[in-house]
């Protein structure tokens, strides 16, 4: 056992560690409410004296929640149990509406419908998105039928080696009592009151399940009712389903580390948002259903545990776009910007380098400089759009032996070609540079002109290569970032 944390290897540890973080009215979640305060008072604060007074304090709150983890099984949790065993002894709750372990919830569909729910056992290999095809193992749900049973579903959904209580319950083991009963009467008193809570049971059917069955029938075959087979319309809500990819989202989307890159980057308000080295995860037209209103805990554990909320994924038809074909007939990838928005812009920047053609780029006119690099990094937004939509094209295109492209410009755009010896070469040629120059050189000629009215000088070359270079390595390192967060979810 660590100072913090305790190594849940026994029922006695792990319902020790639910007091500590679950019921609030128990003195060792009080304990260690007040030590998880502590520490972030004491990583903010610079004073050296409160610091040493904060750690003081958190010391011998440690202290205090190390003693009452020896003592609370003789205290605090064994009156829990007590009190619980004893009420459920006394007033049983009737056969057909006790709590049942289940995947799929049927007060989902409608809040008057009972505590009957489906426990899906089985895994599939189905190629859609159902909770049998989840590779994961199913985070099972509880129901009841009365929300103040919260705290003894999450108690009955505790887990070990892959067992819930429920689970021991229903197998008639009560072990995991024995650390906690001060004798066998004790024992067998809890045993019978925690009996009188669970039971396994058939899914009934009713009209608040909401249910719809589309007949399947022939127009030219001629049936018995009897011989009918039904497709299910609406099947039931998942709540299995519906905690894993609340999980996902949390930890994708909402965790620390993401808060931290939204925050550095300045969110959504910031145009154009500032550069972070780690991924920045979005997922967009995200939409929230709740269920249960203000009491979530009628519904079901799990829809308590994610606050009433269920996470809905888009599901506009897509967006039809023109098809787009890999850069592998021309030298340089600057060759196929021929589209009038990106000429505009360049039209844009040519006006303004004729009107103010002796302007000090750098340090004469700032204000006019400023003016001039917003041009030119439209132009370079415009560019990495188009490359952008180049890479996220399946890998390995520019391994053509038709490719004509420069092997400096297939480092950019092909980034994840499956090429050992090309993604050697990759990580060890300057390639930047010479993208950068061939950028420089093409702007210069889209800005000369036909008429030659402009001639670039060696400063606008400069400056040019110059504002590209910053975009592209903050493009190679997103890549970079990319790949690595892939490799992960891989092993999830």
């Amino acid at each position: 056992m660590s100072e913090n944390l305790m190594r849940l290897d026994s029922w006695e540890k792990v319902i020790i560690n639910f007091f500590e973080q679950k019921i609030a009215q128990s003195k060792l979640y009080k304990a260690r409410d007040y030590i998880d305060k502590k520490d972030r008072e004491i990583s903010s604060e610079k004073n050296k004296k409160k610091l040493q007074k904060l750690i003081k304090a958190r010391e011998e709150k440690q202290n205090e929640l190390n003693k009452l983890r020896v003592e609370s099984p003789s205290t605090e949790i064994r009156q829990w149990i007590e009190k619980t065993s004893e009420k459920h002894t006394k007033q049983p709750i009737g056969v057909g509406k006790r709590i049942i372990k289940a995947t799929h919830v049927l007060r989902f569909s409608h809040s008057s419908s009972l505590s009957d729910g489906l426990l899906l056992a089985e895994k599939s290999n189905d190629t859609i998105l159902t909770t049998a095809s989840l590779k994961k193992e199913f985070t099972y749900d509880l129901a009841h039928n009365n929300g103040a049973l919260i705290t003894i579903s999450r108690f009955l959904a505790l887990q070990l080696s892959g067992k819930l209580i429920i689970d021991l319950i229903l197998e008639g083991n009560y072990s995991f009592f024995k650390p906690f009963s001060e004798n066998q009467e004790q024992f067998e008193k809890w045993s019978t009151g925690f009996h009188n809570l669970v039971e396994e049971r058939a899914i009934k059917t009713t009209d608040a399940a909401k249910q719809i069955y589309f007949p399947l029938i022939n127009s030219d075959q001629k049936v018995s009712i009897d011989d009918v087979k039904y497709q299910l319309m609406t099947p039931l809500f998942s709540s299995s389903l519906a905690q894993e990819v609340s999980t996902i989202i949390r930890n994708v989307k909402f965790s620390e580390e993401q808060e931290s890159v939204r925050k550095q980057i300045g969110g959504a308000n910031r145009n154009p948002p500032k550069y972070h080295a780690e991924l920045h995860i979005d997922i967009p037209n995200l939409a929230i259903q709740k269920f249960g209103g203000a009491q979530p805990q009628n519904v079901s554990m799990l829809n308590k545990n994610r606050g009433g909320k269920c996470y809905l994924f888009p599901t506009q038809p897509p967006t039809w776009q023109s098809q787009l074909k890999a850069p592998v007939y021309k030298k340089s990838l600057f060759d196929y910007f021929g589209n009038s928005h990106i000429t505009e812009e360049v039209n844009y920047l040519r006006e303004f380098l004729l009107r103010f053609e002796n302007i000090g780029l750098s340090i004469k006119d700032p204000k006019r400089y400023k003016h001039l690099e917003r041009w030119v990094n439209s132009i370079i937004d415009e560019v990495l759009f188009y490359t952008s939509s180049i890479q996220a094209m399946p890998s390995d295109w520019s391994a053509s032996k038709d490719v004509k492209l420069k092997i400096e410009h297939q480092y950019f755009l092909d980034p994840c070609r499956n090429d050992d010896d090309f993604q050697n070469k990759r990580e060890s040629t300057d390639w930047q540079s010479v993208v950068c120059n061939d950028f420089a050189r093409w702007l210069n000629q889209k800005l000369t002109g036909k008429d030659k009215k402009f001639t670039p000088q060696a400063e606008h070359t400069r400056l040019w290569r110059q504002l590209l270079e910053t975009p592209l390595r903050e493009d190679s390192e997103a890549i970079k970032a990319e790949a690595k967060y892939s490799q992960q979810k891989d092993k999830l």
